[in-house]
């Protein structure tokens, strides 16, 4: 038998046929025992099936779920610190104000997903798939989504400092208020997002599609646009002081901003 204890050390679940913390945890998963705020850190449970089950409030540092099914899954206020959660199915997961400091997500199905909240500073989260989303007021700082999928994804209110986007989808996100200043938004597809009173300030959005995008208010302070897509964005109220817009397209740019001027060479 093993012992699984809660996050204060009081004895949660004594586990019949288990010797090791990973089995007595699958064990207490299908016998639905409540996980809740369990202290798990470190446990290898790669490969598992987890669908449906709660580990709110549980303390999962260093836990590896790598390749396991997670499909609705309840991480509430869960700590996640250097979890690899990579190759997963978390498709409508719940983060919400879980804290993932530099996890690792790569190549996870998040469609769905909600970090409402949730701290991910440092991550990981090369090529996943978080369509649809929820990721408003998450911690995003010093984060990794290259080649991420974020297609009508919501970041509002986000905190995306020196994140990096590289070739992201985000079309049609929503981030709204988002702090991105200093990020890496190169590459990506930005068609119709809605960035109104977001702060990009010296973000790099070089070669970035940004067509028909909602800028209206936001701080673009030294932004870097060359060689970008900014056909029929609306810039009314805007910052761009300092902003470089060298080789992009600002055919049918539309608003007047607060500070600053749109002066660029032809469009390549």
């Amino acid at each position: 038998m093993f012992e699984i204890k809660h996050r204060d050390g009081h004895v949660l679940h004594v586990v019949q046929g288990a010797t090791t913390l990973a089995k007595a945890i699958k064990i207490a998963s299908r016998q639905r025992l409540d996980l809740t705020g369990a202290r798990l850190d470190g446990a290898e449970l790669y490969c598992a099936n987890f669908e449906r089950v709660s580990f709110a409030g549980a303390s999962l540092v260093g836990a590896n779920f790598a390749i396991s099914n997670l499909e609705q899954i309840s991480f509430v206020g869960a700590d996640l610190t250097d979890a690899h959660l990579d190759g997963c199915n978390l498709e409508e997961a719940d983060f919400t104000n879980a804290t993932l400091v530099r996890a690792t997500m790569r190549g996870a199905n998040l469609e769905e997903a909600c970090f409402e909240g949730a701290d991910l500073s440092g991550a990981m989260l090369h090529g996943v798939n978080l369509e649809e989303g929820d990721l408003s007021g998450a911690c995003l700082e010093g984060a990794t989504f290259k080649r991420a999928n974020l297609e009508r994804a919501c970041l509002e209110n986000a905190r995306a400092r020196r994140a990096t986007f590289a070739h992201c989808n985000l079309e049609r996100a929503d981030m709204r208020g988002a702090d991105l200043s200093n990020a890496d938004l190169s590459g990506c597809n930005i068609e119709r997002a809605d960035l109104r009173d977001a702060k990009l300030v010296e973000s790099d959005a070089r070669g970035a599609n940004i067509e028909r995008t909602d800028l209206r208010r936001a701080d673009l302070t030294r932004a870097d646009f060359r060689e970008a897509n900014l056909e029929r964005c609306d810039i009314d109220g805007a910052r761009i002081d300092g902003a470089r817009f060298e080789s992009a397209n600002v055919e049918g740019l539309r608003g007047h901003p607060a500070s600053g001027s749109v002066s660029q060479g032809p469009y390549r």
